[in-house]
């Protein structure tokens, strides 16, 4: 079994940029970030739900329903390995509103698509886990 933690980071926030065209992406699919034209497909076509955090007051959930129109990514996640905490590889992820679903779900399949040949089961460890786990089947 393999064991994953997933966590994001809260003050990890990115403005839009005045001129985008110039944006030159400095790490793209290498090393730990994902490849952005197939993380933006990902977003493009994966259904945005709106959920509110339904057992705590969790501000990640929470803060994904808020209208930050300056902001380009307001926070940044990634999936690690458990048994040693090094971040797997092409799984760190930006969110543009808050923590949503649709983009940990990118994060954790690359990371269980990592090196995953003889893994059968996998065991997610995600401090808002309780609210993401209730519809991931339904969103891969």
């Amino acid at each position: 079994m393999q064991r994953y933690v997933v966590d994001g980071n809260f003050t990890a926030q990115h403005m839009n940029m005045k001129q985008p065209h110039l944006d030159v992406t400095l790490l793209d699919g290498l090393g730990y970030m994902v490849t952005d034209t197939d993380y933006q497909a990902h977003l493009s076509s994966a259904k945005e739900t709106k959920e509110w955090s339904s057992c705590s007051n969790h501000c990640a959930v929470n803060a994904a329903n808020t209208n930050q129109s300056n902001i380009h990514a307001t926070r940044v996640a990634a999936t690690a390995f458990a048994h040693h905490g090094c971040f797997v590889p092409h799984t760190v992820v930006d969110f543009q509103k808050g923590e949503r679903n649709m983009n940990v779900d990118y994060s954790i399949c690359n990371a269980m698509n990592y090196h995953s040949d003889n893994i059968e089961t996998s065991l997610i460890i995600y401090d808002i886990g309780c609210q993401w786990c209730i519809h991931f089947k339904d969103h891969i």
